[in-house]
């Protein structure tokens, strides 16, 4: 009897246990379970604000992107250009006619100096003569927008017409027609100095994409030397992306780079630029590597109407940059976040600063062209020959650069 008691509660005593372990094991599946749920909720879920690591799905296709972007010297299409242009049975096409589209079809990008504003309101033809008061029909810009991707507005013609006014238009009428811009002539308003331009680039895939470029304008027409806290607005942006700085500073018609400009370059790469690519002189002047960074002085012009004062105004010369990005994360970051770069102030700064832990290396290739305006080939733009680019390589002082960096 006693014996059989004992048992009963040994048997009971197991039963109990096995009773919590069956009770254990349904929680832990029931946790498990809800997890499981929530974790697979969140992968479907929306990931605008979410940190992903998409570094694996570039890396099936690619393991860099690079972008080659040419530069051009000032671009203005007013005054006896437009008059040109008015008589030619080619109408909107006439100014990029004698460009060669396989020759654009190397570059991802190009650049260029739009030293007008770009109104449907005319100035009359002998006040853009009389008082270099310019303007330029928005008519052509469609054909520009085959060959260029942006543009800068800081210099001192954009202001010619209306003043803000004019620059309103301008911008108006550049996104219009889908060429981005960056500057003012305005320095005053620091906000207007540089602008995250979406650069057409291409993976090592092959596939097309976009990175991120700051392209930041100067306008310090004659020898005004920038202040600190215009130089300071490029640093920001450098410690995100690559940055470029185009001035537009110095005396016309000059072939060297006077003093304050020299020094008022140096600090440009002093405060983050990467390169600096300038104008304003209307002719080719010096280039020099600064601290391993390329300055060139002025490209001269790109298309101007100026075949009267002598061949120097007629042959421009080209900058070529070829930027690479090696590092996978830091590619596909670029590559996500770009195409919103396109926006006039956009939010690609804030950003490229936010989730990109520090600026990759770049690498960098440099290249030197030129281009050919004058009247022995019709006074358009065309790529120049062997010999001209010859002599404008010299003029800019390319073929004797050294020290320049291979990487930013």
């Amino acid at each position: 009897m006693q014996y059989t008691l004992r048992r009963q509660k040994i048997t009971g005593r197991r039963r109990f246990v096995l009773l919590g372990v069956v009770l254990g094991l349904l929680v832990i599946g029931v946790v498990v379970a809800a997890i499981f749920n929530y974790q697979a909720s969140h992968d479907n879920a929306p990931t605008s604000n979410k940190t992903v690591d998409v570094t694996p799905r570039l890396a099936r296709t690619t393991n860099s992107v690079s972008t080659r972007i040419q530069f051009v010297g000032d671009v203005f299409w007013g005054r006896y250009m437009q008059r040109k242009a008015e008589r030619s049975s080619l109408g909107t096409s006439y100014f990029t006619s004698k460009l060669n589209e396989a020759d654009r079809a190397e570059y991802d990008a190009w650049i260029g100096n739009f030293e007008c504003p770009i109104t449907s309101r005319d100035v009359p033809y002998d006040q853009q003569v009389a008082y270099l008061r310019f303007n330029c029909r928005p008519e052509y810009l469609p054909e520009f927008a085959k060959w260029f991707t942006a543009g800068s507005l800081a210099n001192n013609h954009t202001m010619n017409n209306g003043g803000q006014w004019g620059i309103d238009q301008t911008r108006a009428n550049l996104e219009k027609s889908g060429i981005q811009y960056f500057g003012n002539y305005d320095m005053t308003k620091l906000d207007d100095i540089c602008e995250v331009i979406a650069m057409p680039a291409r993976t090592s895939g092959g596939q097309a994409a976009k990175i991120p470029v700051a392209l930041c304008g100067y306008m310090q027409v004659v020898n005004v030397a920038p202040t600190d806290a215009q130089l300071h607005v490029m640093q920001k942006y450098a410690r995100a992306m690559p940055v470029i700085a185009m001035p537009h500073m110095g005396v016309e018609y000059r072939t060297t780079a006077e003093p304050q400009k020299v020094s008022a370059y140096h600090r440009m790469i002093d405060n983050g630029a990467d390169a600096v690519i300038a104008a304003h002189p209307h002719v080719i002047q010096n280039s020099e590597a600064y601290k391993g960074h390329l300055i060139a002085y002025s490209l001269g012009n790109f298309l101007f109407d100026q075949q009267s004062l002598g061949r120097d105004t007629t042959v421009g010369l080209a900058v070529d940059l070829t930027l690479t990005i090696d590092d996978v994360h830091a590619a596909e970051l670029y590559a996500s976040v770009a195409p919103s770069c396109a926006k006039y102030r956009d939010d690609c700064l804030t950003r490229l600063s936010r989730d990109l832990p520090r600026r990759p290396d770049i690498k960098v290739e440099y290249g030197f062209t030129c281009y050919d305006q004058s009247n022995a080939v019709g006074g358009l733009p065309t790529l120049g020959s062997a010999s001209v680019c010859a002599t404008a390589k010299q003029r800019a002082m390319v073929d004797k650069l050294s020290g320049l960096g291979q990487s930013w």
